[in-house]
């Protein structure tokens, strides 16, 4: 009778585990997905602003404008210098940065809820556990 009971806790527990497990991948994956969203809209806007603008000369150019009133006037006059589809390019870049540096901290948020569920999951296991071994 006692191995029955035994049996169906284990049972119960496996499967509430499996479970658990199935509702923390879909909880990060609405965390994540987000983020690697716009990772992935990044990397092909980095690409499209290098075809269009020569890295090397603006990492050249900014090197010689070291100081810091030249730094700005250097940064307004590479702008206003530059065609429309680099500005719209670097606009891209910079609402994308955006909101990849706020699913960032989304994620992050969640990973830190998710560990500290799991640790508090744990504690409770192990107590549960200590407390089934005096029968």
């Amino acid at each position: 009778m006692q191995d029955d009971f035994i049996t169906q806790t284990e049972t119960r527990r496996t499967l509430r585990q499996r479970i658990m497990r199935r509702v923390y991948l879909l909880y990060m994956l609405r965390n994540l997905a987000p983020l690697a969203f716009d990772c992935v809209i990044f990397v092909i806007t980095v690409f499209f602003v290098t075809v269009f603008v020569s890295v090397r000369d603006v990492l050249s150019n900014f090197g010689a404008a070291s100081t810091g009133s030249n730094m700005l006037q250097f940064s307004v006059a590479a702008i206003t210098g530059t065609k429309l589809k680099t500005k719209f390019l670097l606009l891209v870049l910079g609402v994308v940065g955006f909101f990849a540096v706020r699913h960032l901290k989304k994620a992050v948020r969640a990973v830190r809820t998710l560990r500290k569920g799991t640790e508090q999951k744990q504690s409770e296991t192990n107590t549960e556990r200590v407390g089934t071994r005096d029968i």
